[in-house]
């Protein structure tokens, strides 16, 4: 009697593992390890930056600008940054730029959102664009006075993206963009005023 449940019980075990399920495809965990903010000072502006980023400077076409990238060696992502001085009337250009370049990336994004950015103590202006879908720049920003600066940004990826694997790190890198438009303090700013 018992040889025969066994029996049954290893046919029915078998005939009921017929069916094979595989999992669905995962992507890693990306946790950021802990990092403390840097100040980034230069005579025209000042920002706060994450210790776990580094900055390197470029050569600029125009004497006048600055050019130069935030760098995430961990993630392999880059914002590269462009500071413009100019007259009022040149930041309404530049400013038209900024817009044209975000919606440049419009025939491959899923969507394109904005978030406007104003403090008005510091007399700082800016907007994000978060652009949705395998793009290459995921998050494009800039940041101006309305009188003499402006400063301008976009994120890249040193490979191919998959909007779903990177999703924790531009939400890394936005929140540390919204900490530098908040930190951000232009260095001529009582003087023009």
């Amino acid at each position: 009697m018992r040889t025969n449940l066994l029996y049954v019980f290893i046919i029915l075990l078998f005939t009921s593992c017929d069916e094979y399920t595989p999992k669905p495809k995962g992507y890693s965990r990306i946790e950021r390890t802990p990092y403390e903010s840097v100040k980034f000072e230069r005579p025209e502006f000042s920002f706060l930056y994450p210790s776990d980023s580094k900055i390197e400077y470029l050569t600029p076409e125009a004497k006048s600008e600055i050019w130069f990238n935030i760098i995430y060696p961990e993630y392999r992502a880059t914002v590269y940054c462009t500071y413009i001085p100019s007259e009022k009337k040149g930041i309404a250009k530049m400013l038209d730029d900024s817009h044209r370049l975000a919606y440049s990336h419009a025939v491959k994004a899923d969507g394109i959102s904005q978030s406007q950015f104003t403090d008005s103590l510091h007399h700082t202006y800016g907007l994000i664009y978060d652009i949705k879908g395998a793009v290459a720049s995921p998050l494009q920003f800039y940041l101006t006075d309305h009188v003499s600066n402006y400063l301008r940004g976009s994120v890249y990826f040193d490979y191919v993206i998959n909007p779903d694997s990177i999703s924790p790190v531009i939400a890394f890198v936005r929140g540390d963009i919204v900490n530098m438009m908040k930190s951000l303090r232009w260095g001529n700013s009582d003087k023009k005023r």
